[in-house]
Order: structure tokens, then C-alpha cells, then sequence
């Protein structure tokens, strides 16, 4: 073989690793919210992953991980291409990571992408938020939304703050379990979501404030992982899915999980201002809590 041919020879094989290599697709990465278990996570998520996988034609991976730190930590270190989040720790990530891209924004099951968090109390124990009397409060884990940020914001607006004397916070998994702990009077006062809160009025547990209506959970992307156009397909595809008004879509989503079936809208950065201005007035670090 002359030194020509070997060269040709070469330079037909390099041609071909490089378009076999290319012609790969690499899988997306995707992390829902923390769970406790990653049984549990495949479970919920994995017939959505399965409908990305068969639209996108891409592999879809899932990514386990056990706290919002994590979750946050993998996400800048490029281990993660897309997730599903709530408006906290989305505003946390986005100051530390700018290249996170906001797609969709989830719809609950009528068709809102908003809710409010709510103070609660229970009836047979009401409480004097000015008195200087002991006030245990249980809250949601640190980066719920409707946990330490949103009680801390309400107390604000009354000049007191979870960081005074009279106030003994803790954080307790769930929004379920904070409702419960006040009725059974555990605590004198809890955080968590309204529609949750109002699920247990019946029960005796009463809301003591209200914030105003907040953007809900989203689904967000990569900037540095992703291309400009990935993202524009995933976004064009969650955006297509509108199981309220189509039933054929209703079929094609009823296995989801209940967070993220009833479809989505575009999501944008300014829709989290109101997030975002009130914990940059939070007088704790919550990413250390």
C-alpha cells in the first residue's frame, strides 16, 4: 500500500468514527423534584419521560437526586439537562446559574398556573401573632416556596419576622404533615399551600393570612448543556400538550404524574419577580438550612 492510498485509506476511516460518533444521540438528563426514593421518582415520572423519549427521538435518563442542594449542584456542574421545579429553588438556580432557560410553566387541575401560600392556625387555638407568648411554627422543607419564604414574607408585612423571639420554627417534609402537626396542636402555626390548607378545614385548621397568587412549578432547561433549538422543540412539545381542552391529549398524559398532567404554558424569567424580591429579603441563607 503507496503512501496515497494509506492516506485515503485514513482519511475514509477518521470520516467515518467522526459521523458515527455524531450520528449517536446523546441522552437528555432529566431530574424531577427530590424524592425520597428513586423507586418512587421512576414511578411517577417515568411515563412522561417515555412520551419525551418517543417525540424528542432521544434517550431520556433519569437523575435521582435527594435534596434541592443536590439537585441545584448537578444542574450547574452540567449533570443535568432539563428539571422540574418549584419557584423557589427556580430563583436560586437562576441567580447562581443564569443559563438556566425557563420552558413551561405547569397548569393544576383547573387549568391555573398560579396558587398562594397561606398562615395557618387551628380554630381551637387561635393565636396572637403581637403577643410575646411562645409561637411554634412548622414549616415545609427550606426551599418550599410556601414554607419559611412565604410565612417570613407574611410576618414582614406586620413588622415581625420567624428570626423573633416569641417565633420556634421547624422544618417538617410536606405540606400534609405541617397541616396536620398544627391540628393535633403541635404547633401553633403553619406554612404551606391553600388549596392543601383548605383540604383540612373541616378538621378545624383555619387561614390566618394569605399571600397573593404565584407563579407554580416549571420545567427548565440547560443553556449550557442544550442547544438553542433542543430547547425551542422541548418547549414547542410541552406547550402542544393541552389535555384540558383535548381529550385525545387527556389520554396521552392521564399517567403522568398529577403535578404536570394537566399541561403547561410559557413559562419567562419575569414571571418570578414576586419569588424572587422575597428572598432577597430573607434574613437566613436557605441553601445552608
Amino acid at each position: 500500500m503507496n503512501l496515497k492510498t494509506s492516506g485515503i485509506l485514513w482519511l475514509l476511516l477518521a470520516t467515518w468514527f467522526t459521523s458515527s460518533f455524531a450520528s449517536k444521540t446523546e441522552a437528555i438528563r432529566f431530574a424531577p423534584l427530590p424524592m425520597k426514593s428513586i423507586e418512587s421518582m421512576t414511578r411517577e415520572y417515568l411515563p412522561f419521560m417515555d412520551f419525551l423519549k418517543s417525540k424528542l427521538n432521544s434517550p431520556v435518563e433519569l437523575v435521582y437526586t435527594k435534596s434541592y442542594q443536590e439537585l441545584i449542584s448537578s444542574f450547574i456542574q452540567g449533570e443535568i439537562d432539563v428539571a422540574y421545579l418549584g419557584p423557589l429553588p427556580y430563583v436560586i438556580l437562576k441567580e447562581a446559574f443564569p443559563e438556566s432557560t425557563p420552558v413551561a410553566l405547569f397548569l393544576d387541575s383547573e387549568g391555573k398556573s398560579t396558587a398562594t401560600c397561606a398562615l395557618v392556625e387551628f380554630a381551637g387555638n387561635k393565636v396572637d401573632l403581637q403577643s410575646t407568648n411562645q409561637k411554634q411554627v412548622a414549616l415545609t422543607q427550606p426551599f418550599s416556596t410556601c414554607g419559611y419564604l412565604a410565612v417570613e414574607s407574611m410576618l414582614n408585612q406586620t413588622g415581625l419576622s420567624l428570626e423573633d423571639a416569641p417565633f420556634r420554627y421547624e422544618f417538617i417534609d410536606g405540606h400534609s404533615a405541617v397541616a396536620e402537626q398544627v391540628i393535633l396542636g403541635h404547633d401553633q402555626l403553619g406554612g404551606l399551600k391553600t388549596q392543601i390548607a383548605e383540604q383540612y378545614h373541616h378538621l378545624g385548621l383555619r387561614v390566618l393570612q394569605e399571600t397573593e397568587p404565584m407563579p407554580s412549578f416549571l420545567f427548565i432547561a440547560n443553556g449550557k448543556t442544550l442547544s438553542p433549538e433542543k430547547i425551542a422543540e422541548i418547549q414547542n412539545l410541552l406547550l402542544s400538550v393541552k389535555p384540558l381542552e383535548n381529550p385525545h391529549d387527556f389520554e396521552t398524559t392521564h399517567l403522568w404524574s398529577s403535578k404536570i398532567k394537566y399541561g403547561a404554558i410559557l413559562a419567562t424569567d419575569s414571571q418570578y419577580n414576586s419569588v424572587r424580591e422575597r428572598w432577597k429579603h430573607t434574613k437566613i441563607d436557605l441553601m445552608k438550612q
